[in-house]
């Protein structure tokens, strides 16, 4: 199930960058990356993962109600091996400069999606701000910048 999940998430993830690859000029480029505990897959089973909340994000990106083909989503990676729960989690959303949209408002626009990303992934494994796994933080974190 959650390797049907993930594979979802990737496709979908995926299909977005499809919509504007006869753009070869952007605009804009953000980069948005996700930190958390990260686990091997058996023992640390239940924690959270920087990747699922990177994949949240971008579901919830697609159905931010911009328009078909303003933006891309690329190069979405995080982990480090295929039995782990993964630590880190990156993509890079693109900006069509044809597109009407500012690159103001696009990154108004992913950082409330990556925020929300991060509080489902945090919410769905029951894990607050300030709770600890092993000594070290629990909740995914995260960080927009435009480049």
């Amino acid at each position: 199930m959650k390797k049907i999940l993930l594979t979802t998430l990737v496709a979908l993830a995926c299909s977005a960058s499809l919509f504007s690859a006869g753009h070869a000029q952007t605009a804009a480029s953000i980069v948005v990356e996700f930190q958390g505990p990260g686990g091997h897959s058996s023992s640390n089973y239940g924690r959270t993962s920087a990747l699922h909340a990177a994949a949240r994000s971008i579901i919830k990106l697609q159905a931010a109600g911009l328009p078909l083909g303003s933006y891309s989503v690329s190069e979405l990676t995080g982990g480090n091996s295929v039995n782990s729960i993964a630590s880190d989690g990156k993509f890079v959303v693109k900006l069509n400069p044809q597109s009407g949209i500012s690159p103001e408002d696009l990154l108004a626009k992913v950082s409330e999606v990556a925020k929300a990303g991060a509080d489902e992934e945090n919410a769905f494994r029951n894990v607050k701000p300030g709770d600890l796994t092993a000594g070290a933080a629990a909740d995914i974190r995260y960080s927009v910048v435009m480049q």
